[in-house]
């Protein structure tokens, strides 16, 4: 298997590792670990399925606060709650798709697949069925 190195100019290299035109090659002595960007990749991916997960979770606020009657008396409650475990569900995912991707980067193995991407975007659509109707629910009752 060949091995990047993370940084650093390479003792084989006649020129600063920031100008090398492409990957640099890792001795074989070199210390058996992945390349930290590839952890460091894994981490943003983190940090956006938390992002998104805050997001679902201030729109659930946002919808309590600024749409008290949705439609019917329950819309808005059930529509604000529907958010809010959305966006917990959602951050809870990206961790453990994180916790699944750290361990087959450090063991060499192939990223895991992952079914959140499809449950996050099923999740969302379905709120927004459901806002779609409450809100037409509203506009016909004036």
């Amino acid at each position: 298997m060949h091995r990047l190195a993370a940084r650093g100019d390479g003792p084989d290299l006649p020129f600063p590792r920031h100008s090398y035109p492409g990957p640099v090659p890792v001795p074989p002595d070199a210390p058996d670990h992945p390349d930290y960007r590839f952890t460091l990749a894994n981490e943003r991916t983190l940090l956006a399925w938390l992002r998104t997960g805050l997001a679902l979770v201030a729109g659930g606020v946002a919808v309590a606060t600024y749409a008290p009657d949705l439609g019917v008396r329950w819309g808005s409650a059930a529509v604000a709650l529907s958010l809010v475990a959305i966006g917990l569900l959602t951050a809870l995912a990206g961790y453990r798709r994180w916790r699944a991707n750290e361990g087959a980067i450090e063991a060499g193995r192939p990223l895991p697949a992952s079914r959140t991407v499809p449950a996050v975007a099923a999740a969302v659509a379905a709120v927004v069925v459901v806002v779609g109707v409450l809100v037409g629910v509203e506009v016909l009752q004036r």
